[in-house]
C-alpha cells in the first residue's frame, strides 16, 4: 500500500508495478507550484512522475501538422518541468500531446497509462462570484472522466 494515499499499487501477474502520478501542465506560470506538489506526492507514493502538456489544435488545423510553432510553448513548459524535477533529484518523463480538447486527452492518457493520481491546475479567469463557482471546462471534464483521483490546485487570488 502507498502511504501517501493508502492506495494499492498496480499489480501485473503478482509483481508490483510502480504507481504513476500524472501532472497536467497548462501554462508556464503554474509549472513551479504544480511540479513541486507532484514531486512531493510522487516521492511519498514511490510513484513514477509523468508531466503532460496538451496542445489544443484548432479544427481547421490537422492534428499531425508539422508546425514547430504549434508545439513551442508546450515544449518550453515541459523543459521547465524537467528543470524543477532535476532540482529535487526526481526523475520525470514528459509527454506532449495534440488534441482538439485538452480534457479528453488528459483523461484518456491517464486511463491508457494507468495513472494512480492526476494533478492539474486551475487559474481563476473571473473576479466575480459566478466565476469562482465554476471550474473551467478542462478541469470539469477531467474531474468527471479521469480513471483516478484528481487534485486541482487553485492559486490564491492576485491582489491589486
Amino acid at each position: 500500500m502507498s502511504a501517501a494515499f493508502d492506495m494499492p499499487l498496480n499489480k501485473v501477474e503478482g509483481n508490483a508495478v510502480e504507481a504513476k502520478l500524472f501532472v497536467a501542465l497548462g501554462n508556464p506560470e503554474s509549472v513551479e507550484s504544480l511540479m513541486t506538489l507532484a514531486i512531493q506526492l510522487s516521492k511519498g507514493m514511490d510513484a513514477e512522475l509523468v508531466a503532460l502538456h496538451v496542445v489544443e489544435v484548432p479544427a481547421a488545423t490537422p492534428i499531425d501538422a508539422e508546425d514547430e510553432v504549434l508545439d513551442h510553448e508546450g515544449n518550453e513548459i515541459l523543459a521547465a518541468a524537467k528543470q524543477v524535477a532535476e532540482r529535487s533529484s526526481k526523475k520525470v518523463s514528459t509527454e506532449l500531446l495534440r488534441a482538439r480538447e485538452a480534457g479528453e486527452a488528459i483523461a484518456g492518457e491517464a486511463k491508457e497509462q494507468g495513472a494512480e493520481l492526476l494533478i492539474m491546475g486551475y487559474n481563476r479567469p473571473h473576479s466575480h462570484a459566478l466565476g469562482e463557482l465554476l471550474l473551467g471546462s478542462t478541469v470539469q471534464y477531467v474531474a468527471h472522466h479521469a480513471p483516478c483521483r484528481v487534485i486541482v490546485q487553485i492559486p490564491p487570488p492576485k491582489h491589486r
